[in-house]
């Protein structure tokens, strides 16, 4: 098994990290809170695959500059991963920019130890697999049946069920830790979804006031795949998935007030590996507020109605292009010959069901549900508009428009048309070509004001 450093003070990305990066890549990882600390153990542990460092705005620049003059003086050529850009050069290294891309850290060490993706999806692991407690201590209640673990005779072990699925972990976790126990174990075959559930604890990171609206983004996706997994699954809002979606709309709202010009957003978004559904929605929102200020009516709780809307209308949508990456738009998943017959009727279904579980959500938006059922211009929330009609509401219109722009922009870029593919002009002629009532060309009139 491939062994790590990792030096960092977050105890949340510790866990995430290591949950991840044992689950995903097979390596066992060490962590050290500071530069100095990881020095004296890579000094004496030669057969280290890695070193990662996690940016940390209160670390001291000495630290890192040391850090690299032992790297240097002592010809040590572990690779290096940095995760956020650091001031500091190192000989063999890779820079993850944004801290919070855990895909993009499991690819840089899966290169590292030459791992396929095929071997990564494949290997066989353990029956049991440790959780770190510092993620269990953060829980309210298990997601999958929870085992301790005891040294038994010639280096085995016994497991011994604590706890059943979905029951209140109470204050049993603090005993363990009073106990000095670092990780409790599921079953292997739950690890892929229970780190799904708990990634959502990425979201405390929001609370950071030195995030950069990059790692904002990042944030804002991984919560999202986590809800719309939360979703696709039960059917239902917890309490938790609310509060996460909650950050994650606030966070989206941040992000199309903060981003001065379409453009921009749409340049971090290509180094972003956030998937088709996040991608279109997060642009689809910027333009429907721009929408929304140059129109007479608009007003800003309109805005946020309408990117909460955003947030939650396609997340019935996000486990299917998982499972197919290669389909650019949700359309296009009706003719996959590889999406089955059950996903079909989700992909025709997915406004209707989105709109029925946003009508769960405490203190949702009013109306909000209704815009979601006929964000593709059909009142009943199945199929999608082709003569688009007057008989939804002004908002969805809106969302109509402003997905309809969304999703031509990022697949002329996907298609190498990344010059043409913010030609107002065009775009104006294509929709005024396409809609034909006056309510749906007075919104297509302000996207003359557009910031692109």
């Amino acid at each position: 098994m491939g062994q790590v450093v990792l030096v960092s003070k977050n105890d949340i990305i510790n866990s995430l990290y290591e949950l991840n990066l044992r689950a995903y890549v097979a390596v066992n990882v060490t962590i050290k809170s500071d530069l100095r600390d990881a020095a004296k153990l890579i000094e004496h542990s030669p057969n280290i695959d890695a070193i990662i460092i996690f940016k940390e705005n209160n670390r001291p620049k000495d630290e890192l500059q040391e850090f690299k003059k032992f790297i240097t003086e002592n010809n040590i050529s572990t690779p290096v991963i940095l995760m956020g850009e650091v001031e500091a050069e190192f000989k063999n290294s890779i820079v993850v920019k944004n801290k919070y891309d855990i895909k993009s850290l499991l690819q840089a060490m899966a290169k590292m130890l030459e791992l396929t993706a095929k071997q990564m999806a494949s290997r066989e692991v353990p029956k049991y697999f440790p959780v770190p407690i510092r993620l269990l201590q953060k829980m309210s209640k298990t997601h999958c049946e929870l085992y301790s673990r005891e040294s038994q005779d010639d280096f085995d072990f016994s497991y011994t069920k604590i706890l059943e699925k979905d029951t209140p972990l109470g204050g049993l976790i603090k005993n363990y830790i009073d106990d000095n126990v670092e990780h409790l174990f599921i079953d292997a075959s739950e690890r892929l979804k229970f780190i799904n559930k708990v990634s959502g604890f990425i979201i405390n990171e929001f609370s950071k006031s030195d995030l950069t609206l990059d790692e904002t983004i990042e944030i804002t996706a991984q919560g999202q795949s986590m809800v719309a997994e939360e979703i696709f699954e039960n059917q239902e809002i917890s309490d938790a998935v609310a509060e996460v979606s909650k950050s994650c709309v606030q966070a989206m709202v941040k992000v199309v007030k903060e981003v001065p010009k379409l453009r921009n957003l749409l340049s971090m978004l290509l180094e972003n590996k956030s998937n088709f559904v996040f991608k279109h929605g997060i642009v689809a929102s910027y333009i429907a507020n721009q929408i929304i200020e140059n129109i007479s009516w608009g007003s800003k709780e309109q805005m946020e109605k309408v990117t909460f809307s955003l947030f939650f209308h396609d997340l019935f949508l996000v486990p299917i292009f998982a499972k197919y990456p290669e389909v650019e738009c949700e359309e296009d998943l009706l003719f996959h010959e590889g999406v089955s017959d059950e996903e079909k009727e989700i992909v025709l279904n997915h406004a209707k069901l989105a709109g029925s579980v946003v009508q769960t959500f405490p203190r949702a938006p009013m109306g909000a549900d209704m815009i979601i059922i006929q964000h593709h211009g059909m009142t009943s929330g199945r199929g999608f508009g082709i003569n688009f009609k007057d008989d939804i509401s002004p908002l969805a219109k809106i969302i109509v428009i402003a997905e309809d722009v969304a999703t031509g922009i990022l697949i002329d870029i996907s298609d190498g048309k990344k010059k043409s593919s913010l030609d107002i002009k065009r775009i104006m002629k294509r929709l005024n070509d396409r809609y034909t009532y006056n309510s749906y060309k007075k919104i297509i009139l302000t996207l003359e004001n557009l910031k692109v």
